[in-house]
């Protein structure tokens, strides 16, 4: 099967984002195009499978998080060339500087455990992503 689209991954969480009520259809088009900017500054892969596409927003004062599971990986131009898995956007106030790095931070370290990324590809359900979170954070 072919990968998935970069863009295609990052629309998906949006429209998560909508359909849960999280931020409106016009929010979400402004965060896409956000998060796009800063896909053109550089890669967010991290490695092993990982990407962090992430954007400083100037709506909301949450910072609003989702994450994907890919089956067959998309290309975020990573480094080490390894497929993209893990996709875990993060969208952050623009009036927040250390609440952004604080959540980058954690995000990282979470994912540099193979422990994780293990309990994460065997979910099935937002809600077994949502306790794995919770278990291992």
């Amino acid at each position: 099967l072919p990968r998935e689209d970069r863009g295609a991954v990052i629309k998906a969480l949006m429209q998560n984002f909508v359909a849960t009520g999280r931020i409106s259809k016009a929010h979400a088009a402004a965060a896409t195009k956000c998060v796009q900017l800063r896909e053109s500054l550089g890669s967010t892969a991290l490695g092993g499978g990982v990407a962090l596409p992430h954007a400083r927003v100037d709506f909301g004062d949450v910072p609003i998080a989702g994450f994907a599971l890919l089956q067959n990986g998309t290309d975020f131009k990573p480094l080490d060339g390894a497929p993209v898995r893990y996709v875990f956007l993060l969208l952050t106030s623009k009036d927040d500087d250390a609440l952004h790095v604080a959540l980058l931070r954690a995000i990282t370290k979470f994912v540099k455990d193979p422990i994780h990324l293990k309990a994460l590809a065997s979910c099935k359900t937002s809600e077994e992503v949502g306790a794995v979170f919770a278990d291992y954070a």
